[in-house]
Order: structure tokens, then C-alpha cells, then sequence
């Protein structure tokens, strides 16, 4: 979740449109991931591109599910945080596909798999979809409606366990 005080906030209620409001600064927990989107929107021969940053799986999917000939996705990127990378850092990488099911014990676990191959998980004791039941593809950048998935794919001695 972003959260953000008052006093970041420019303008008033409503700017920059109806509904919105523009903020300077904006607050995250650290130990949690996100995503940065940048979309592609045609309007008639005018092109831009607008970046959204879900907090959470399903805020992503329901923005996958805006996706039209006019309104396309050019990237999915996750930011994970040290934890969970490994690193020192926060990072950011190309989101190739997201997946989430449970584990034995019916907890909710969510595996990411990046461009450099690593595969982050939500759950340190979860690290190969394989132990996961009920799959469900969230993201898959290689297809275009996110359909083909081999839980093979999440396989690999580059998981990093959150």
C-alpha cells in the first residue's frame, strides 16, 4: 500500500481531473513488493504513455484487464526489496511472469520470475511452484492473454525466498 501525509499534497482535491489527486511524495513499507506499469494509450493519432504503480497482485490484475487495442501494456516491472532480492537494495526488473497459489498449509504464495532468470517468492519456505495447488497465472509477458503456463518454468537454483 502507498501511503502519503496531507502536506504532500499539491493543489486541491480534484487536481489534475475529476477523482484525483496529485501527491509530492508518497510512503511504502520496505519488506514489500510492488509494480510499475507503463501503459501505451493511442487517442485517435496522438500516443502517450502513463505509469501506474500497483501495491498488490490484485490491483496488477485488474489493470491487466484494462488492456485494449487502444490501451496497451509495454511493461511490467516489479520492485522487490532487500529481503526478498537478496541484495542490499531495492530492485527493480522486468516482470516476465507472476504466478500465486498455496502452499500445504493453505497460505497464499506468489512467485515472480524476472528477465535475469531469478525467481522471487513471497514465502521462504516456497521456492518451485510445483508445491504449490490451485496455480493461477497473474502476469505472463511472453503471451498475449497470459494463458500458457508449465509450473517447470518456476524450477530454478536462482530463487530467492522472501
Amino acid at each position: 500500500m502507498f501511503i502519503s501525509d496531507e502536506s504532500c499534497m499539491v493543489g486541491l482535491p480534484g487536481f489534475p481531473g475529476p477523482g484525483r489527486t496529485a501527491w509530492r511524495m508518497i510512503e511504502r513499507d520496505p519488506e514489500d513488493f510492488w509494480y510499475h506499469v507503463r501503459f501505451r494509450i493511442c487517442e485517435g493519432a496522438r500516443v502517450r504513455f502513463k505509469k501506474l504503480m500497483p501495491s498488490d497482485p490484485s490491483m496488477l490484475t485488474h489493470l491487466l484487464s484494462q488492456r485494449s487495442p487502444e490501451h496497451k501494456i509495454e511493461v511490467v516491472q516489479v520492485v522487490t526489496p532487500p529481503c526478498m532480492n537478496g541484495g542490499s537494495l531495492e530492485r527493480m526488473e522486468k516482470l516476465i511472469s507472476a504466478i500465486v497459489g498455496y502452499d500445504v498449509n493453505g497460505e497464499c504464495v506468489l512467485l515472480h520470475k524476472v528477465d535475469s532468470g531469478a525467481i522471487y517468492s513471497s514465502s521462504p519456505d516456497v521456492t518451485d511452484a510445483g508445491l504449490l495447488s490451485n496455480i493461477r497465472m497473474i502476469y505472463d509477458a511472453t503471451t498475449a492473454a497470459g494463458k500458457h503456463f508449465h509450473s517447470t518454468n518456476y524450477q530454478t537454483p536462482t530463487t530467492v525466498a522472501l
